[in-house]
């Protein structure tokens, strides 16, 4: 261990957990902060009930409008033609058939493999289907967090309300959305892989195909970090599920997906509702009015350096806990669109940080930036509002970087040129 090391070793040590006992963080504080989110969040449920009895309010909006999309699709596959989710006229019908009173749109944009989870859905009516959905995917979510801080040594009584009082779980629950169950799969091949069973953790890999723009750094993480047996059961998990799905629901409906992508990106690149709860560089830049074109680039080039960062860590530190929070921040990062309910996603990045810390203790303003991190997912919005920014990509690349200082400390060397070195290698921990 380098002087760095030592001296991130012996900076700012003050307990063990969540937080130190004599920072303001401290775990009881913490476990009151959820408890109080948890509260704010069954009066917004109540709330809900009452304001939308029959599904929809008096203007004809849902409170679930995106898993009216998920039944919607079943529903189209389950009675005619698969392929016809790709069209807007069609999944609109299918959604005024769930909902009779529903007058937004929800687009169909997923893959055929994610298609095929969600087949089953409308077996049921809409709101068995919606809450058989999202207890599944919840009871993934915790299963595979709770996994993490086992690892980590961190489950306390209050840990179950940090995990349960995280906004980006709210945010799932209340739009009906995804980001669940893909932090369960994520979660969980990260888990296995650490625990040196590649095949299984392979094979969630592969089933992150669902959301293809979360999965771009998983295959460079496992080559950097020679996990070829799990890289080769990723392959085949994900070659075999994309041919099932197309087997089951038709080539047309592989060829329907390909074929709307482009589409959607041009509708994505200038819906400002969109934009303001889409947390990347992308986003920030086309709401300070820059054109699609140099935007795409200038996150591009964002992107190369924080992929840098990533083959750096995977190929130079030994530390799981790190090498698994950068590879989870940095695939929050790399993908030009992500939503607000992705940021659940960070959970397993806290869980993974909050334990090497506990262990090596803490360093000025990394708990400060934790709580920053926590209370994303429902900052989007109110902050837009306000500035008329896009701020998130930058509290994550703050952590990024926070990420970085440790694996540096870690394996004493100089992080790779264009990735972020300087911040990584300056003084940014300041005196608290």
């Amino acid at each position: 261990m380098g002087p760095m090391a030592t001296k991130l070793k012996n900076n700012d040590q003050q307990g063990s957990g969540w937080a130190g006992q004599s920072h303001w963080l401290r775990p009881a504080r913490l476990s009151l902060y959820a408890a109080a989110f948890l509260a704010i969040y069954l009066m917004l449920g109540v709330f809900a009930v009452v304001h939308y009895p029959h599904g929809t309010d008096s203007t004809g909006h849902s409170l679930r409008p995106d898993f009216l999309a998920f039944w919607g699709a079943s529903h189209i596959a389950l009675t005619g033609d698969a392929a016809k989710a790709y069209e807007l006229e069609s999944i609109v019908e299918a959604e005024r058939t769930a909902l009779p009173g529903y007058k937004g749109v929800c687009r169909w944009i997923y893959p055929p493999t994610f298609y095929l989870l969600v087949l089953p859905l409308a077996l049921l009516s809409l709101l068995p289907s919606y809450l058989l959905f999202m207890a599944v995917t919840l009871l993934g979510y915790l299963t595979a967090v709770h996994g993490i801080l086992l690892t980590q040594r961190l489950v306390t009584p209050g840990s179950w309300l940090l995990l349960l009082g995280f906004p980006a779980v709210a945010v799932n629950l209340f739009k009906g959305q995804n980001g669940l169950l893909t932090v369960a799969l994520m979660g969980a091949a990260l888990l296995l892989l650490q625990q040196r069973r590649p095949l299984w953790a392979g094979m969630f890999v592969g089933l992150l195909t669902i959301k293809p723009q979360l999965g771009v750094l998983l295959p460079i993480a496992l080559i950097c970090g020679r996990e070829w047996r799990a890289l080769g059961a990723a392959t085949v998990t994900a070659i075999v599920f994309l041919g099932l799905s197309t087997a089951v629901l038709g080539i047309d409906s592989l060829r329907a997906f390909l074929h709307g992508l482009p589409v959607f990106s041009a509708w994505a690149a200038q819906a400002t509702d969109l934009l303001t709860v889409t947390p990347t560089i992308f986003s920030f830049l086309r709401l300070l009015g820059v054109p699609y074109a140099p935007a795409l680039a200038l996150h591009g080039l964002a992107a190369l350096a924080v992929a840098a960062s990533v083959v750096w860590t995977w190929r130079k530190c030994g530390e799981f806990s790190l090498r698994a929070a950068v590879l989870v921040v940095g695939s929050l990062l790399i993908s030009p669109y992500i939503v607000d309910y992705d940021l659940a996603w960070l959970a397993l990045a806290l869980a993974w940080f909050c334990g090497y810390a506990a262990r090596h203790g803490w360093r000025a303003w990394e708990r400060e930036t934790l709580v920053l991190l926590w209370l994303l997912p429902i900052l989007l919005v109110p902050i837009h509002s306000i500035l008329g920014l896009q701020f998130a990509p930058f509290i994550m690349l703050a952590f990024l970087l926070m990420l970085l200082r440790r694996v540096h400390a870690e394996t004493g060397a100089s992080a790779p040129s264009g990735s972020l070195d300087i911040a990584v290698t300056g003084r940014l921990d300041g005196g608290q």
